[in-house]
């Protein structure tokens, strides 16, 4: 005769916390934007002939795969949240929100015809680069919504820095001003890595 499996009892379900079961959505959306980008790559490549690739553009595209991993390695330190609140979760889902819109405005369209990259570049730059200044903003905020720490801590420097170049890569077209703020938030997203997160759940400076 075949045995029929049996549910475990209640008092013997594996449990699971608030962090685990929130972090599922977060995964969810944070996934769209990798699936997005990586897509939007492969498209690229199969029409390559079609396209006048940008080196900037480019450079944008690898960032943002940085930033949606950066993003979802840094969001383990949520797990010392206690006190979730709907209002906590919901402030949680906005970065990785808006990371998945600006990963949907840097791709371009794939129309009939030459693909021209660099004028979408700085055609769509204000709601582009808008967006992922709002995230880091977002970012600024976010141990403090969630209690993980006090918003004055040396690492907010880095932040404020990166935002500031973000919102003026908002306002300008200036083709040179691009490249050296490009390379910039290139080289904070780096240090970052390396000095505060280079470990699952780091989130002091450590040399």
């Amino acid at each position: 005769e075949r045995l029929q499996p049996r549910a475990l009892p209640r008092d013997q379900t594996p449990p699971m916390d608030a962090f685990n079961y929130l972090t599922v959505m977060v995964s969810i959306v944070v996934g769209l934007g990798l699936t997005q980008l990586l897509a939007g790559i492969g498209n690229f490549v199969q029409i390559r002939r079609r396209v006048q690739f940008y080196w900037l553009h480019t450079c944008w595209v690898v960032l943002l795969i940085a930033l949606h991993l950066h993003m979802w390695w840094s969001l383990w330190v949520l797990r010392q949240v206690t006190d979730w609140t709907y209002g906590t979760f919901a402030y949680v889902l906005i970065g990785p929100a808006m990371l998945v819109i600006a990963s949907h405005i840097v791709i371009p369209e794939l129309v009939d015809g030459r693909i021209d990259v660099e004028r979408h570049y700085y055609d769509t730059r204000t709601i582009f680069f808008g967006l992922l200044a709002a995230t880091g903003i977002w970012a600024m905020f976010l141990e403090p919504v969630t209690g993980v720490r006090t918003f004055v801590v040396p690492f907010r420097i880095l932040q404020a820095i990166g935002v500031s170049t973000l919102v003026a890569c908002a306002i300008t077209r200036n083709k040179r001003f691009h490249g050296v703020a490009t390379l910039l938030v290139a080289v904070l997203i780096a240090v970052a890595i390396t000095l505060t997160r280079y470990r699952l759940g780091q989130i002091d400076v450590r040399i």
